[in-house]
């Protein structure tokens, strides 16, 4: 019998315009695959209402949400809903992506999928220094090399159900409070990155895949702020290879960054964020 697969996604009324456009980039790749919204709080109104439209349940255990907003106590001083991506592990899809809605998605998922025969976490980007570990990580005795190394971007993670469990996560904060201090805490990510490097089963990245087999087909991710990028229509046209899977943003998207240069994607974001939604699913 097949695995039931499914993408979850994280997000409140206050990023609607990023939710919108993250919506109509992964129904125009992806019309059929199932979706399911975890709330980061209660503030949902504006979102439940495109419910239909683009064809999507959203996730109705409070009592994991719950769990997940105290184990975001253990490192903020205020819940943070960032946290409740944690929940996807609890969800009812044996196979699963969850992707962050400040996201564009270009193509068709299902190939990430099939890298879960061979591992626990596929994430888009990893290896990326500077990415959820302070430099002091390197000294602290806590972690191995390759772990530290991972230093991975937890907005695309591939995984099933059962790689974590909201229980093996709880019993781990003692230890991964211990490490807070070589932790850039922005969110969940280094919290996240600690969960999959320190669970016993193996992981990699599309990137990682991609430079160390040589495959330049496998599509990865590209970030809107990135120099030299560029879009025609719905597509990133440059870099060409390998192809882009996904765009990720800084929210809000805004036509310049801070340093007063043009974001070289902001076209791409206005072209999805005005695409017309699809037809209404037909029963």
């Amino acid at each position: 019998m097949p695995k039931k697969r499914g993408v979850y996604f994280v997000a409140n009324d206050s990023v609607l315009e990023l939710v919108i456009a993250f919506l109509n980039s992964f129904r125009r790749s992806n019309p059929n695959i199932a979706l399911c919204l975890i709330p980061f709080d209660d503030d949902i109104e504006d979102i439940l209402a495109l419910r239909s439209r683009y064809d999507f349940s959203v996730w109705d255990d409070a009592a994991v949400l719950r769990r997940c907003d105290e184990i975001s106590l253990s490192f903020h001083e205020s819940t943070k809903g960032h946290f409740r991506k944690l929940a996807a592990w609890e969800g009812e899809f044996e196979e699963f992506l969850y992707i962050d809605s400040d996201t564009a998605v270009l193509r068709d998922v299902e190939f990430v999928f099939d890298h879960l025969d061979a591992f626990g976490f596929v994430v888009a980007t990893s290896h990326v220094p500077g990415r959820a570990w302070k430099e002091t990580v390197r000294t602290s005795g806590k972690l191995a090399p390759e772990q530290y190394a991972y230093a991975a971007n937890t907005g695309f993670v591939a995984s099933r159900k059962g790689a974590l469990t909201l229980s093996g996560i709880t019993e781990s904060l003692p230890a991964a409070r211990e490490l807070t201090p070589h932790m850039k805490l922005g969110y969940e990510q280094p919290f996240l990155n600690y969960l999959m490097v320190t669970s016993g089963l193996p992981y990699t990245s599309l990137r990682r895949l991609s430079e160390t087999t040589g495959d330049r087909s496998i599509p990865g991710e590209v970030y809107a702020w990135t120099p030299g990028v560029a879009a025609r229509g719905g597509d990133v046209v440059a870099p060409a290879s390998p192809p882009t899977l996904l765009v990720h943003w800084t929210e809000p998207v805004k036509p310049t960054g801070p340093d007063g240069r043009s974001v070289p994607l902001y076209g791409l974001w206005r072209y999805y964020r005005n695409l017309p939604a699809p037809p209404r699913p037909v029963d």
